[in-house]
């Protein structure tokens, strides 16, 4: 699975509330049987230092608990591991549009496992069955 941002609003930060949407990712990577999350951190401290140390430096340092980032140190701590680093992810100035690829490795992943029952039940009013794609002699696809 690939993590997409998730962001909390300010006046909820420091609550746990990324914690929770992080913990309900987890829980779907397990309920699904998936192998791991594959997402991009950024680096939002970084822009405190890049004058002194290089990107590859500070996340090393973050990586050994030595220096502490608001976004990525988090996300070790829940269980990430770093990457490789990703130039010009997001323009944001605070991480001078670095990311770090991180992954985490579902402990409960099962090869071959069929997954759960799906995860919510979706109204009948919205189930929908795909139309079958005819294929002309040309291998162009008709209706």
């Amino acid at each position: 699975m690939y993590g997409v941002e998730s962001c909390v609003h300010p006046e909820y930060r420091g609550r746990g509330v990324g914690s929770l949407l992080m913990d309900a990712r987890f829980d779907v990577l397990r309920r699904l049987n998936l192998r791991g999350l594959v997402a991009g951190s950024i680096p939002m401290d970084y822009h405190k230092v890049a004058a002194s140390m290089t990107i590859e430096d500070y996340v090393c340092e973050v990586v050994e608990g030595k220096r502490f980032d608001t976004n990525l140190s988090k996300q070790l701590h829940k269980g990430f591991q770093a990457h490789n680093l990703i130039p010009e992810y997001i323009y944001d100035p605070r991480s001078l549009n670095w990311a770090v690829a991180i992954v985490w490795d579902n402990p409960a992943y099962e090869p071959g496992k069929v997954a759960e029952a799906p995860l919510f039940k979706v109204p009948r009013l919205y189930r929908a069955a795909l139309k079958s794609v005819t294929r002309n002699p040309d291998g162009a696809a008709g209706s």
